[in-house]
């Protein structure tokens, strides 16, 4: 199990979608967030995960409605302060089209 860190952004994304989302969608972010913290780099889980081409940083996306997508990296603990864990995984928007929001 990996530790997380969430960003602004995704804090405000999650906020908004537990206020006024379908409960149906609110759980589904619940269950596709330990999902990835599960296995995060495996394509064949809920969601569809799907590596993105970004350059330095190792980013996924999972679909968690037809607009709305979990973007997450995978990144070294020393770049958060969290330097006893070699990976974590931080969470950059829990809604919109990658940035199109």
């Amino acid at each position: 199990m990996y530790k997380i860190f969430e960003t602004k952004e995704a804090k405000r994304d999650k906020k908004i979608i537990l206020k006024s989302y379908p409960k149906v969608t609110q759980k589904k972010l619940e269950y596709f967030v330990a999902d990835i913290l599960s296995a995060p780099r495996n394509k064949n889980t809920v969601g569809c995960p799907e590596e993105l081409k970004h350059g330095r940083v190792e980013l996924w996306s999972s679909e968690l409605t037809p607009k709305d997508r979990i973007v997450y990296g995978i990144e070294p603990g020393m770049n958060y302060d969290m330097p006893e864990e070699k990976e974590i995984i931080v969470f950059y928007q829990y809604s919109g089209h990658y940035q199109d929001k």
